[in-house]
């Protein structure tokens, strides 16, 4: 008796598994960056960089500021009279993702955007645990969230409907 030649259903299957992986495998990574996720790890570390720096700030004590600019958010420290870059920053100056926007407040007020490359702080973070009180909103592809900071300290981090 002989045997019918093709392939058995259990071989088939094994196949189409093995398709189904490596095209979802494909698929991935072709894709761009979730805008969401994107946003939302920039949101953490720009609440992450804000605990750390009224954390030292309380510490030292001394005064820590934050400048954001179009390019750019990072921190000064406030010495002999003057802002300066600290020796030792909470958070290494961070550089926004492409396509991402920002626009804040400060005491209630808009914040105006400063110049292009401009280093100045709008945000105070003092050594005796005051801090100006803020709120920034950033957006990216249709997502937003927005990290702010209570007068005593409290940051926090969240999304906002769109």
């Amino acid at each position: 008796m002989r045997r019918a030649a093709g392939f058995t259903l259990v071989e088939l299957m094994v196949v189409l598994v093995v398709i189904g992986i490596v095209s979802a495998a494909v698929l991935l990574s072709t894709r761009g960056p979730d805008p969401g996720r994107v946003l939302a790890r920039e949101s953490d570390r720009l609440a992450l960089c804000l605990e750390r720096a009224f954390d030292a700030a309380v510490a030292g004590p001394r005064h820590f500021g934050l400048y954001l600019n179009a390019q750019r958010y990072g921190f000064l420290v406030y010495r002999a009279g003057a802002w300066q870059a600290p020796a030792d920053p909470p958070c290494a100056d961070h550089a926004w993702p492409a396509g991402l926007s920002w626009r804040a407040e400060v005491e209630g007020r808009a914040l105006p955007k400063p110049r292009p490359g401009a280093v100045l702080p709008q945000i105070y973070l003092l050594g005796s645990g005051e801090v100006s009180a803020f709120r920034i909103e950033l957006a990216h592809a249709g997502a937003r969230r927005v990290v702010s900071g209570t007068g005593w300290g409290e940051i926090r981090s969240a999304a906002l409907e769109p």
